[in-house]
């Protein structure tokens, strides 16, 4: 694996970007848009019936999946509610399917093959800002 080359973040960023897209068109969400530049978030905007979703991904390599921190979540709260929009997650980990040792799993690889992790989108929230989503919309659960 020496002569190969490694994917840079930005490619990384977009190969969980496309993951994300492709689930989200398969479960009939209409995409609105999409920003792949890093630290930009939401990265896409979708739609389903009259839900409006917000959504940043993040992507890791093994062993980790994507996470974002706690400043970002909180501008994704603040962002999406002011559009009427419920902020979410996609958390996505690759791994290089063609590594030899657990090592190599962990180094993202152009060409390689790989395996995805990833369970769906979370509702980003706080225990201070719970919101309801229901057929009355999106309003505040107190």
């Amino acid at each position: 694996m020496s002569s190969a080359k490694q994917m840079t973040v930005e490619e990384i960023h977009d190969f969980g970007i496309q993951i994300v897209l492709n689930q989200l068109k398969k479960e009939g969400y209409e995409i609105q848009s999409v920003n792949s530049k890093l630290g930009m978030y939401p990265q896409i905007i979708a739609e389903k019936g009259n839900l409006l979703a917000y959504i940043a991904v993040c992507t890791a390599c093994y062993p980790r999946k994507g996470q974002l921190g706690r400043s970002v979540n909180f501008q994704m709260i603040d962002h999406a509610k002011k559009y009427g929009a419920i902020p979410y997650l996609a958390s996505v980990g690759i791994i290089n399917a063609d590594a030899k040792t657990e090592e190599e799993m962990a180094i993202p690889v152009k060409g390689a093959g790989f395996h995805v992790v990833y369970d769906g989108m979370v509702i980003i929230a706080r225990s201070d800002r719970v919101m309801i989503f229901d057929e009355k919309g999106l309003r505040n659960a107190t």
